[in-house]
């Protein structure tokens, strides 16, 4: 069996954990079935990861006792944030688990000219970094990535992240070598329709470079995640 892991925000990390989660007693008690002393990992989405025994087990609530700390890992060297335009709402829950589970530092949500969604409401947001916690936890992933408020096209023009690369349809001028010397890259791609003229000019402008993932025409999600995957295969990640 898989070893079982949840969440626990670094500043609740404790040696003995109270849950009282409903949808975490739920996950330990009637789907993993789990019970007292079996072994559950917590990890801190900072890096560490903690081995637990299960104690106390309740109706509503079940203990956990700390045992160990079985996994710690630095701040990763490299880091790609992802930019990518409002979309529909199971487009973008794609876009939040696949880059999860391929490395994503950090989601940029954008609106842009051609986006036709609205900015999400609260609950919507609290909904994204629920997919983003379980995707992190499926893949098993120590580093929670990090889901940014909403920003308009100037924002995401004017970032201060040195290393730009927006997904082109045309143009190809992403060379490795620029990003395997870079420790934080910016990957955006263009929404339903791609980014408008006006808009490509103003990326190339704003010291964009392209890098072209098809000859085909992709939607945009399966460019978001086509284009991290890339990104991650020419900084050697899978070398590592």
């Amino acid at each position: 069996m898989s070893k079982i892991r949840i969440y626990i925000e670094p500043d609740k990390i404790a040696t003995i954990l109270k849950i009282d989660d409903r949808e975490t007693i739920h996950k330990i008690k009637d789907v993993m079935r789990l019970k007292s002393s079996d072994d559950v990992y917590v990890f801190d989405g900072q890096g560490k990861e903690y081995s637990y025994k299960i104690k106390d087990v309740t109706k509503s609530s079940f203990t956990l006792k700390r045992r160990s700390l079985e996994m710690s890992q630095p701040l990763p060297k490299q880091r790609i944030s992802l930019g990518f335009p409002i979309l529909r709402e199971e487009r973008v829950d794609f876009i939040l688990q696949k880059a999860t589970e391929l490395g994503v530092w950090q989601f940029i949500p954008f609106i842009c000219e051609r986006c036709i969604q609205k900015a999400p409401s609260p609950v919507k947001l609290l909904r994204w970094q629920k997919i983003i916690i379980e995707a992190t936890r499926q893949s098993g992933r120590l580093w929670l990535p990090g889901l940014l408020s909403v920003v308009d096209f100037e924002q995401i023009l004017s970032s201060k992240i040195k290393t730009k690369v927006a997904g082109f349809i045309e143009e190809n001028t992403a060379e490795p070598s620029l990003l395997k010397k870079s420790e934080d890259i910016l990957f955006v791609v263009g929404p339903v329709g791609d980014f408008s003229g006006d808009e490509y000019r103003r990326l190339k402008e704003s010291g964009f470079n392209g890098l072209r993932l098809s000859k085909n025409i992709l939607r945009t999600e399966t460019a978001a995640v086509f284009g991290v995957g890339l990104i991650n295969h020419l900084l050697g990640f899978n070398d590592k």
